[in-house]
């Protein structure tokens, strides 16, 4: 497997691991809301498995085909850098970068699809906070999510500012 390969599937199981996480926070909170909002108005109101696994398997299904896509147009390739040599040319230091011709395209649709769910989802669980019920854990889901939205926005300008130094890029983007 090449590091090309290894970098196409990291960045799969990011994308994929944060549709999953926060679609199910959002039919979490979406459910309750739902419930609670009916039940103030006295209705009656059935949500079935099918209700709530629809925005999480739309999500993953529009992730798997942008990913299915760029690595169809444009699989990761690497490149090996010199980053440094000695006065008879020879390699002292030396790293891999992973670039992608159109990555400058199928990123940003990536990013785009999952930081607005991530909004959604903080909507929705700002819209279920003040539900006082023992099942409404929405108020812990918004804190949790306003965290990881604010460390989401600060990473993207710390990945671009770090992108020039290989071990300050590898230690930004596995943290």
């Amino acid at each position: 497997m090449s590091l090309g390969d290894l970098a196409t599937h990291l960045i799969a199981f990011i994308a994929m691991g944060f549709s999953l996480i926060f679609s199910a926070l959002f039919t979490k909170t979406w459910r309750i809301y739902t419930i609670m909002k009916n039940a103030k108005k006295f209705k009656r109101i059935k949500l079935t498995v099918m209700d709530v696994i629809r925005p999480m398997a739309f999500l993953l299904s529009l992730n798997i085909i942008i990913l299915s896509v760029w690595t169809a147009v444009d699989p990761l390739k690497s490149n090996i850098e010199i980053a440094r040599t000695d006065e008879f040319d020879r390699t002292l230091e030396s790293y891999a970068v992973c670039q992608s011709e159109y990555g400058h395209i199928f990123l940003p649709i990536l990013l785009c699809i999952n930081l607005g769910c991530l909004l959604v989802t903080v909507i929705q669980a700002c819209r279920a906070r003040h539900i006082s019920t023992e099942l409404s854990e929405s108020k812990y889901i918004l804190r949790a999510l306003w965290i990881i939205l604010y460390v989401s926005f600060l990473a993207v300008p710390i990945i671009i500012i770090a992108r020039d130094k290989a071990e300050a890029f590898y230690f930004v983007v596995t943290g």
